[in-house]
């Protein structure tokens, strides 16, 4: 160990695998308290973290700014869909994926160079997060060699920045010469601040915080306050916080316990830590003595009026009462979560709900905050909800008395809507939510918890298991508040800001290493504990109220505001300012350049040997459907069962196939797959109910004389809870694919993670719900209306709008590109488009606006049918019909596309494997056949569908509401579709629209605008069937060459110092852009989010991409050390992902033509490593000249502001004058929502 340091303390996380603790050392620097804190974590990735201290007293987001300043870092990815986890649980979080050119440090001056490092050490490009009170820069690679590498450069970019005022320009804030205002920060915050969880989360802490507090301020800033910034109070600030004394440098991944090679490192940097300032002591003051009584109402920009939220917050216990944090996290989890709690039963598992969802938490200030805000409250009448309401059953207990609502009984369980009028009248009287919540926590206290105490303590023994097994997943992540580099650098800032430890000698790393025997300790504690906790914690504390209230208008206001200041401007410059302003942006641009000299780049350490990075060990077994009887008459090709020694959890993911399904029931795929992830009961026929509920620990009895046993959803959801860790399912063979506008058609796929002994019984507890789940019309309505509030969620705001506008665009159509370019809006004979959206074909595409319409149409269907209105009972029968018909592909279908996918981590052989396998087949075969006994085959001639259909012998397989007609639906038979296992299905067409068409949206939720291009791409991807041609043999030819030159130029470009990201993002017109190559859809994309001036961007993309048409411009953008730089960020993400998720990436690489990951690893790397510049140049001019060829299909999407500096006239003039002949449309986003009839 270096001279220079001291082993100081050491400790362990538990690993929550039963395996070896990860250990803890910390070394602490012997002049200074500069330290040094390694975790030993198994596996190929190398964490390389530096955490600072930071705090800021006013809404000019220094720390932020300094981010970008020193970094230029690209965006602030606010995490919309985890926004529990961003406000809830982590603090005020921001992410910051650094991918843009670096200014340069004092020692390396040069932009883009701390990026040519990281990306040329098989790690990604450095990154930042900036919290309310810490900024972590973080560097992740797949060897501690490569870390050693990068770590002198980190240091002397954070410590020694070159903050000059040409960066402060492009990335923070300046007024171009048209009077915009402009600047990557400003950009992005201009979207942020105005969001309804960032405004009720200012607010919130502006209430309880004093100003002395760090927590009272926006540390991203706020776009009013941005403006006021200057470069000189950035630089001050650096010199205040940017310190050795302040800095802990944390490894966390597979090092040395005393990685020899970092500490040489800083051996060479003694002198300078050695003289740092000295450290920062700032003990943040306790909360505001005096709290507002009543409730507050705070405004956010909302296009539409229907929903806001309900915030409480109370004082929490402080930052190092660990054991006190951790029962009330594990009590705050079992309130928000646990279906069955108070807290949902009183709020939003109700028959008309009073809010939509719950986000809780513990939040990690100093001192810490309990807050708990009920999202999507409605604004708006309750008639119709009401309506709803009465048509659903209420099932009172046996005898009960009439009583008043709401009585504490009716708070916490079922409710008497004969008084529900009432509590909707009171819904936003002043003090009617607190006084509900504070009557839950009453109940819950005085009758609930000891009422309930076997199932509560039985759900933290759960969760403990549960968050224990899926602790191996967690650890390593970056922006998990479960990972161990959060955990680790929030127990630094602890030691700084906190009055608890500022006196502390040095500070406690691994606070939460005994994490999990700390829950199952506090699981044993009794009743009396947890009363006293809830007690003390939420009824005697002090609660603060406030509501968020949407505000179409804000939008509106804020920007016409901003145009107002902008033609001020203009108005009230000289000229000699104006030159002034132009001779100071045409130096910024200038200084956008990337010009790092050839001779530093080449004297680079080489790139750490790929072939050196240790990949979890494992072996896999393959059985195939032509070779063995195992997979005959069965939905799989193939069957796989992965060995990997140490891991904690079995797995399944097992894919049914999708071909030869009806394209008529594509739409009701996602509502299926919602339905089978619902909590729902099981409805089984008593013919077959002892053969499907053997072993599968589902207690049942049957009633005499009743032709089927229903299993209700507590008793299912529970055993479910037994049996599995972790669930879900999806369309497609990876998650994440059925996002929207990105569903591919090829299979259905169960996931399940468990205990060894519970593997069988957890896949025959999924498989029995997705046969025989009580998918009656209410759990069909319940399903779809939860489906679409997450589309609508995702919905007209940032990148998504692009994604999911594309496919609708995209595929052929009778709304389609084709048809819109035909559009006139001034023509009165083209305002029939209305016509052919009501006859859109119903399988068109499963994109997100199709799906939103369809879902309208089904909910309204279905809502008006449980009360009785028969003109739309032929609607709501063909919609359950529907989801019958899917039940009966996958209980007919074998086409043998499907893969059976386990993972164990002992199996002695392959003969042992073929048993796992086997009895999984087995299983299968046993409910798919206990289905079929029970239904009938119909078959007749001339009918759309391309399966067998078969309909059931007892239509009533539930009770709905209403008596539902006996309408049997009809299909002819078919010989089943024979496909091999990597046939892929995808929605590859491409309108062809020339000259190419462009669409221009408005939206009154943006703030900023987005930009979206695809051109059509059809590639070589993957082998052909290896039964024809052996994998070897087809190697030897390198098949995927362009492919794979497609995707290595897409990351040249994507980087952070490449041409594209340079030119849009380096000169601050928009602060996120990215190049996307989507083989399975048929499309390459660029995507441009948060622009300040779209034309500018869009501008500058074309600018680009004809420099790069040239000879001469392609040789000087494009060399060696970039393309070796690609291949080591390319291994970089594949490693990675493989051992994050190992079962599902391997399952991809079957569907894909390999056998699994090792073949697949050996293909990829045997082609990126035989590419060269002359096929990154022969892809160049093959995928990407169509976005700059006249006449070449293309396709655009312009999101804008509604109200902008140009009348909407004039900015669509300004589109229209490209030199590609790309016409632009203006289309009201109403027009891409189609009237479904079903």
């Amino acid at each position: 160990m270096s001279n220079n340091y001291v082993l100081e303390q050491q400790s362990s996380y538990e690993s929550g695998s039963g395996n070896s603790d990860y250990p803890v050392r910390v070394y602490k620097h012997k002049r200074t308290e500069f330290r040094v804190v390694v975790c030993q974590v198994p596996g190929p990735i190398c964490h390389l973290a530096m955490c600072i201290p930071t705090v800021c007293l006013d809404h000019k987001g220094k720390p932020h700014t300094l981010e970008h300043s020193e970094y230029l870092t690209p965006s602030l990815c606010h995490l919309p869909q985890q926004e529990t986890m961003a406000i809830a649980d982590l603090g005020h979080y921001k992410q910051a994926p650094l991918t843009v050119v670096f200014c340069g440090s004092e020692k390396y001056p040069y932009r883009g160079y701390i990026d040519a490092v990281s990306s040329h050490n098989l790690g990604q490009p450095l990154n930042a997060s900036t919290y309310d009170d810490m900024t972590v820069f973080k560097y992740v690679g797949l060897s501690q060699e490569g870390a050693a590498n990068v770590l002198p450069v980190v240091l002397d970019h954070i410590m020694h920045p070159l903050i000059q005022d040409s960066q402060f320009a492009t990335e923070v804030y300046h007024v171009d010469q048209d009077g915009r205002q402009q600047g990557v920060v400003l950009s992005e915050m201009s979207d942020f601040a105005y969001r309804e969880h960032a405004v009720r989360s200012l607010n919130m802490r502006q209430l309880i915080f004093p100003p002395t507090s760090t927590y009272a301020w926006e540390c991203g800033g706020l776009p009013q306050s941005i403006e006021s910034l200057s470069i000189d109070e950035v630089i001050d600030y650096h010199k205040e916080f940017y310190s050795y004394n302040n800095l802990t440098l944390i490894l966390i991944g597979a090092y040395d316990e005393c990685p020899a090679a970092i500490f040489n490192v800083l051996d060479g940097l003694d002198d300078e830590i050695s003289a740092a300032p000295p450290p920062l002591s700032r003990p943040m003051p306790p909360m505001l003595p005096k709290w507002s009584k009543g409730r507050k109402d705070f405004l956010f920009a909302s296009e539409k009026s229907q929903t806001g939220s309900m915030t409480f917050a109370w004082e929490g216990p402080p930052a190092e009462d660990i054991e006190t944090r951790v029962a009330l996290e594990m009590l705050i989890d079992y309130l928000k979560t646990d279906q069955g709690s108070p807290l949902r039963k009183r709020f939003t598992h109700r028959p008309v709900p009073i809010a939509g969802g719950i986000e809780f938490g513990l939040l990690n200030y100093i001192p810490t905050a309990i807050v708990l805000s009920f999202t999507e409250v409605p604004f708006v009448a309750y008639i119709s909800h009401a309506a709803a309401a009465a048509a659903t059953p209420v099932k009172r207990r046996v005898g009960a008395p009439a009583m008043t609502y709401p009585s504490p009984a009716d708070t916490c369980g079922p409710l008497d809507l004969s008084k529900l009028h009432d509590d909707v009248n009171g819904l936003f009287a002043s003090n009617y939510y607190r006084k509900q919540l504070v009557s839950m926590l009453t109940y819950f206290t005085e009758h609930w918890l000891s009422e309930h105490w076997q199932h509560f303590c039985s759900y933290l023994s759960k969760r403990t298991a549960c968050i224990s097994a899926k602790f191996a997943d967690v650890a390593m992540s970056q922006k998990d508040q479960q990972g161990i580099l959060y955990k680790l650098s929030r127990d630094a800032v602890i030691h700084r800001l906190s009055p608890g430890s500022a006196s502390a000698a040095q500070p406690t790393f691994g606070s939460h290493g005994h994490l999990f025997s700390l829950r199952r300790e506090l699981g044993q504690r009794d009743c009396a504990f947890w009363k006293a906790l809830v007690q003390k914690w939420f009824l005697n504390e002090r609660m603060l109220h406030i509501a968020t209230i949407p505000d179409p208008k804000m939008g509106i206001q804020i920007e016409a505001e901003r145009n107002l200041a902008q033609r001020s401007y203009m108005e009230n410059i000289n000229p000699a300012e104006l030159k002034a302003m132009q001779t100071r942006l045409e130096k910024a641009l200038e200084s956008t350049k990337v010009n790092i000299p050839h001779d530093l780049l080449a004297a680079l350490p080489p790139t750490p040997d790929i072939a050196l990075v240790q990949m979890p060990r494992f072996t896999g077994y393959n059985f195939n459907h032509s070779t063995d009887s195992l997979l005959v008459e069965s939905p799989f090709g193939m069957g796989r069962v992965l060995v990997v020694p140490g891991e904690v959890e079995s797995k399944f993911q097992i894919s049914f196939p999708l071909a030869g399904l009806s394209s008529e029931l594509w739409p009701y795929l996602p509502l299926f797959v919602k339905l089978v992830t619902t909590q729902v009961g099981l409805v089984i026929p008593h013919t077959v109910a002892d053969t499907v509920l053997q072993d599968s620990c589902i207690m049942s009895t049957k009633p005499s004389g009743m032709p089927l046993l229903y299993l209700n959803s507590e008793q299912v959801d529970g055993a479910m809870s037994e049996a599995l860790t972790e669930h879900k399912a999806f369309i497609g063979d990876l998650y994440g694919h059925d996002s929207s506008g990105q569903w591919p058609i090829e299979v259905l796929t169960l996931f399940g993670s468990t205990k060894r002994k519970d593997l069988l019984r957890a896949f025959k507890l999924m498989s029995l719900k997705m046969m025989f789940g009580d998918f009656g019309v209410d759990t069909i309505l319940k399903a779809a209306n939860l489906l679409k509030k997450e589309l609508m969620a995702k919905r007209g705001t940032g990148t998504s709008l692009l994604i999911d506008t594309f496919p609708w665009l995209r595929n052929p159509g009778r709304l389609d590109a084709t048809a819109i370019a035909k559009y006139d809006p001034l023509d009165s004979s083209t305002h029939a488009m209305a016509s052919h959206i009501g006859s859109e074909s119903f399988g068109r595409a499963l994109n997100l606006y199709y799906q939103i319409s369809f879902l309208t149409t089904l909910t309204r269907s279905l809502s008006a049918a449980m009360n009785e209105d028969d003109m739309l009972a032929t609607e709501a029968d063909s919609m359950s019909d529907a989801i019958t018909q899917i039940r009966v592909h996958f209980a007919n279908c074998n086409s043998a596309t499907g893969l059976a996918h386990i993972a164990v981590s002992k199996c002695n052989d392959g003969a042992e494997a073929r048993d796992t396998l086997s009895t999984f087949v087995s299983e299968w075969q046993a409910c798919s056949n206990a289905w079929r006994e029970n239904h009938q085959v119909v078959t007749v001639p001339a009918t759309p569908y391309e399966l067998p259909t078969l309909i059931s012998n007892n239509r009533r397989i539930y009770t709905p509401p209403r008596k539902r007609r006996k309408a049997v639906v009809v299909v002819p038979a078919k010989e089943p579709i024979k496909l091999s296992p990597n046939s892929r299905v995808g929605s590859r067409d491409f309108s062809a629209v020339s000259p190419p068409l462009g669409i221009h949206v408005t939206l009154a939720s943006l703030q900023t605008s987005y930009v979206g291009i695809q051109v059509p791409l059809i590639a070589q991807r993957d082998p052909s069937d290896t039964r024809l041609v052996s994998l070897a043999k087809q190697l030897e030819k390198r098949p995927d060459t362009d492919m794979y030159a497609l995707q290595l130029l897409c990351i040249l470009f994507n980087r952070s110092e490449g041409l594209v990201k340079n030119a849009i993002r380096g000169r601050g017109y928009a602060y996120g852009v990215g190049i996307h190559p989507n083989n399975n859809n048929g499309n390459l994309a660029v995507y441009i989010s948060h622009a300040g001036d779209p034309l500018k961007a869009t501008a500058a993309f074309w600018d680009v991409m004809e420099q790069l048409r040239h000879e001469a411009g392609w040789n000087k953008a494009v060399n060696e050390f970039q393309l070796g730089a690609a291949r080591s960020i390319y291994y970089f993400r594949a490693y990675t992902g493989f051992a994050e998720s190992l079962i599902s990436e391997d399952s991809n690489c079957i569907f894909r033509g390999f056998s699994g990951v090792e073949e697949f690893l050996s293909w990829m790397r045997s082609h990126v490593e035989d590419i060269k510049i002359a096929d990154l140049r022969r892809a160049f001019l093959k995928y990407f000249m169509p976005f700059i060829t006249k006449g070449a299909p293309s396709l655009y999407v312009v999101a804008t502001p509604q109200f902008m500096p140009e009348t909407g006239a004039e900015f669509l003039r300004q589109l229209n004058s490209n030199a590609y002949s790309a016409r632009f449309k203006a289309v009201d986003m109403s027009v891409l929502d189609p009237i479904v009839t079903i």
